[in-house]
């Protein structure tokens, strides 16, 4: 078995998919395989792939019903034990990213690193929740990064692949899910993938129906009771910046709890 699976779905951005190509070919570890998933572009992109395939292990050029099944597709044909998930556009931070993440062995399934988001004219780095453990109340109001994180085969066959009614969030509900049930991540302290941010899951346009959807998963996936503690514990840390301006100004510390003995006295 292969140590990691590459999937890189693409659809008429010939341009893209040969950056995202040549980072992956270029890596220093070869424990890998590879799978080019095409939405039958009517680019250059075949060419492209064509003119890679000796260093392709499975590739297809064929319509689609989207993101998600095309990526579904990926995990269908996947062997590797870990999973990595980069877009056409999208690019290894380094050439020996791979063999950084995989000279040791692990025991998570899901092993979280650092994206950098490539905005064309400045680049932010993302840590992907940082360095400690992943609760579900990050995935609440956040979530993990899908191109920065590697993600073990068997999870896939535990909670099933990507939910293809979602059109924006699917990747987040799968690891709301992994959360859920308990699984354990581990921050890899390494850039992982440089990001195009111009994404469907990014673009601005698109900003309405992420929110619906993100809307509909919490009320399929969480009790009635948690979702209520989970929006009040929001709504606070919202507010957390009143204290703590309070508290660090004396002469309204001093006034506020003048004012809350007085009202407070029996």
């Amino acid at each position: 078995m292969k140590k990691v699976s590459i999937i890189t779905i693409s659809y008429n951005n010939a341009k893209g998919l040969l950056r995202t190509i040549e980072s992956v070919v270029s890596q220093t570890y070869t424990n890998y395989e590879y799978i080019v998933i095409d939405g039958g572009s009517t680019d250059e992109s075949k060419k492209i792939i064509e003119s890679f395939s000796d260093k392709i292990t499975y590739w297809v050029s064929e319509p689609d019903g989207g993101v998600y099944n095309a990526m579904n597709k990926g995990i269908e044909i996947a062997k590797g034990e870990y999973l990595h998930f980069l877009n056409s556009g999208d690019s290894y931070a380094s050439e020996d990213v791979l063999k950084k993440t995989f000279f040791k062995e692990y025991r998570e399934p899901l092993l979280r690193g650092i994206q950098i988001c490539d905005y064309g004219t400045h680049q932010i780095k993302w840590e992907n929740l940082g360095n400690r453990e992943v609760t579900l109340y990050d995935m609440f109001v956040n979530t993990m990064l899908h191109q920065a994180t590697f993600i073990r085969r068997d999870m896939f066959d535990k909670y099933g692949n990507y939910d293809e009614t979602l059109k924006i969030v699917s990747d987040w509900k799968f690891f709301f899910l992994t959360i859920l049930g308990g699984e354990r991540t581990v921050f890899l302290d390494l850039d992982v993938v440089i990001f195009e941010m111009e994404g469907i899951s990014t673009n601005k346009a698109h900003g309405e129906r992420h929110l619906e959807e993100r809307k509909r998963v919490i009320k399929e996936l969480m009790p009635h009771n948690l979702l209520t503690d989970y929006e009040r514990l929001r709504s606070l840390e919202q507010e957390a910046y009143i204290p703590v301006f309070i508290k660090s100004n004396k002469l309204i510390y001093f006034c506020f709890r003048a004012l809350y003995k007085i009202f407070n006295t029996k």
